[in-house]
């Protein structure tokens, strides 16, 4: 099973270019790799659709049997999980009927986590906005960046969220 954890940062400019980002991850959460691209005219929303899109597409491309989709975004999550295209943005339908049949004929879960619950992949999400438009960045190792954050996650502490 291959585990992908898709985020991206909650306090992004609106008009902004939006990074997508898959960290891969086998079935003990052991750290595969990583990937990050600067996508340009894309709002937070379709950024999050496209990531989702992106490691379908992957999933299917590497041969891969069974796959777990993690967001945090619980609107991505539910559509991905319902027969519905609601909240899918109008120009993405089409790739994303398309994705969801691709992952119908895979073993897939797909579910949601706060973005405090995956700090690997909030970290790479501001490190994608950083990227020059249209580029991308694709790890093999863990970068310097996330490395505690990894310790961290291995180790079982949690992440919490404070509001004040």
């Amino acid at each position: 099973m291959l585990r992908w954890d898709l985020s991206r940062s909650m306090w992004m400019d609106p008009l902004m270019a939006h990074p997508l980002l898959a960290v891969f991850r086998d079935w003990q959460a052991g750290f595969l790799g990583c990937f990050v691209q600067n996508i340009d005219h894309a709002t937070p929303l379709e950024a999050e659709f496209s990531a989702l899109m992106f490691a379908i597409e992957k999933a299917v491309e590497q041969n891969l049997s069974v796959v777990w989709l993690d967001s945090d975004s619980l609107m991505v999550v539910n559509a991905f999980n319902t027969n519905s295209d609601a909240g899918v943005p109008w120009r993405m339908r089409v790739r994303w009927n398309n994705c969801k049949q691709m992952a119908n004929q895979l073993g897939y879960k797909c579910s949601h986590a706060f973005r405090e619950g995956n700090m690997v992949a909030d970290a790479l999400a501001k490190n994608g906005q950083r990227l020059a438009l249209c580029t991308s960045q694709w790890w093999k190792d863990p970068p310097q960046f996330i490395l505690s954050l990894l310790s961290r996650e291995q180790l079982g502490l949690p992440f919490t969220r404070f509001t004040m």
